[in-house]
């Protein structure tokens, strides 16, 4: 039996394609510094636990708004749906417009920068990171919880940002 020819791609760039092609939901997480509000957009925001609440994320290096936000006491994870697609899109770019007027930031009492009109925003504190070659895997606690809308929600796949339509849509 003979086996199909394959093109011989290195792990790196095989690993890579695996992932783009493994659609994965959209987070902005931010937090209050001395230096004024940072955030990012993730895609590797999954649950961990129910006791106690937790999640886990993982930032590329421990510098900049990344490295900010872990140092931080608490944060927050905003789960994005379609409606959010511009803002991630600033918030995945170094230079982007950030936490403008326009894309209609507040504080919450406990100062963290949130987005109104997200689906979810969790609140968490740093539980453990662990250090996995150049980048840090965050597991976090949940502290509390405000809760949106639920609207259509968007997808990271294949290096874009895509909506999907909920069944009955």
């Amino acid at each position: 039996m003979s086996r199909p020819v394959e093109a011989k791609v290195d792990v790196l760039t095989a690993f890579k394609n695996a992932f783009r092609e493994h659609p994965a939901g959209i987070a902005l997480i931010t937090a209050a510094t001395p230096d004024g509000p940072v955030g990012l957009t993730a895609s590797s925001v999954a649950s961990v636990s129910v006791d106690p609440l937790a999640l886990s994320f993982s930032v590329t290096r421990a510098t900049g708004s990344a490295g900010a936000i872990i140092r931080s006491n608490s944060y927050l994870v905003h789960l994005l749906d379609h409606r959010h697609q511009d803002i991630a899109q600033h918030f995945s770019v170094t230079g982007g417009e950030r936490f403008t007027a326009e894309q209609g930031w507040t504080v919450l009492d406990t100062g963290e920068p949130y987005l109104p009109g997200v689906r979810a925003a969790l609140r968490c504190r740093t539980l453990q990171q662990v250090p996995v070659g150049s980048s840090t895997l965050v597991a976090a606690e949940v502290l509390e919880i405000v809760s949106g809308e639920s609207a259509d929600p968007m997808v990271y796949h294949d290096r874009t940002f895509t909506r999907l339509s909920r069944p009955g849509t």
